[in-house]
């Protein structure tokens, strides 16, 4: 019950269960917007989805909705729910569901009254530096679950792919032949700004010989902003920003030779796709939200700050004592100083991305 990225990152909870309950009926329940994340992931029966956009309905739509999806979840008779969020819905989710056993996260005296008794087993929130992967599944051990993988998936349809292909043969670009950039977020605190995003998109381009692919959300604020990196751009990337769905997104990228980006959905995508990673964070904990490698099976992150590199993704963030500070930008200004790094910093790290390429 969270966002884009966050939804992605609880593939590997599904992958768990099923290897433990092969025959069983899974389900997940996700907001609106959500879902693509995991649909067409042939481990989940069926993706319910929360639409959010009831929430400005008039109050008997509005409950009307809401007694909809509750009489459709109970249905399914579930016997075990997993609440991953310490949200209050999902917890009014799991206690009218109906099921048995019910595992979800220590509340801490938020949310309404009472709320940990709805569960069985609550767990408490995970140690400092515990990555959101591990995080999940800490939830699945709570439930009697083993965990056996770590692995993040992500999955799309020939449709998506064949799409992605006929707009690339368009520009006179080939699948691998590129890289695909993802330079914007919804939270644009976490945006660099457009003249050094320009600066990194045209380095890697140098140092890689390959074109840029940027991408954006249809959001209007991430569209005028990928505007001003594209004018600020010496080379001539492609710009596909809002023309794809998010599975397109992901065909996009599972074609490119590495993906460069913010701390964004997209980023975990490539990711979860296998595709190497170049990520930019500002204010965000790396040891929480860095790119999942899914050919190791625990957190490669232990710095707070820095690079750090996990073999095949790399990451930037500034060394400044504030990182990570967790918050959305500089004193309430929803920009982030740490995410402005200069020609050297850029230098170095493309310089030893594009060595670690070189390498695998």
């Amino acid at each position: 019950m969270r966002n884009i990225g966050d939804v992605l990152l609880t593939a590997p909870v599904f992958a768990n269960l099923r290897e433990y309950y092969p025959d069983a009926r899974i389900c997940a329940l996700v907001n609106s917007g959500t879902e693509a994340m995991l649909t067409d992931n042939p481990l989940i029966d069926h993706v319910h989805v929360y639409q959010r956009t009831i929430k400005s309905a008039p109050l008997i739509t509005r409950l009307a909705n809401e007694l909809k999806l509750l009489k459709k979840l109970r249905a399914e008779h579930f016997d075990l729910v997993i609440n991953l969020t310490e949200g209050d819905r999902g917890a009014v989710v799991a206690l009218l569901s109906g099921a048995g056993y019910k595992v979800g996260v220590k509340s801490y005296g938020r949310g309404f009254r009472g709320k940990d008794r709805v569960f069985n087993r609550v767990v408490p929130y995970p140690a400092e530096g515990t990555h959101t992967v591990e995080q999940n599944l800490e939830l699945l051990e709570a439930a009697g679950v083993p965990v056996t993988g770590k692995m993040v998936s992500f999955h799309f349809r020939e449709q998506a792919l064949a799409e992605v292909d006929r707009m690339l043969a368009d520009a006179g670009i080939r699948p691998g032949g590129y890289f695909h950039a993802h330079f914007t977020s919804r939270w644009m605190f976490k945006c660099m700004p457009p003249a050094a995003a320009a600066l990194l998109i045209d380095t890697l381009a140098d140092r890689s010989g390959l074109p840029a692919v940027l991408t954006a959300a249809p959001v209007d604020k991430e569209l005028a902003y990928l505007q001003l990196v594209k004018q600020a751009c010496r080379t001539s990337p492609v710009d596909l920003s809002g023309a794809l769905t998010l599975k397109e997104m992901g065909a996009l990228t599972s074609r490119a030779s590495f993906f460069a980006g913010v701390d964004s959905a997209p980023m975990h995508m490539a990711a979860a796709l296998d595709v190497p990673v170049l990520a930019v964070f500002g204010p965000s904990s790396v040891t929480t939200w860095g790119p999942w490698d899914n050919r190791l099976d625990a957190n490669p992150y232990r710095n707070s700050r820095g690079i750090q590199s996990t073999g095949r993704h790399l990451v930037l963030q500034s060394e400044r004592a504030c990182v990570p500070c967790h918050r959305d930008g500089c004193n309430g200004s929803k920009k982030s100083d740490c995410l402005d790094f200069n020609a050297e910093e850029i230098d170095h790290v493309t310089t030893t991305f594009i060595q670690m390429l070189q390498n695998e």
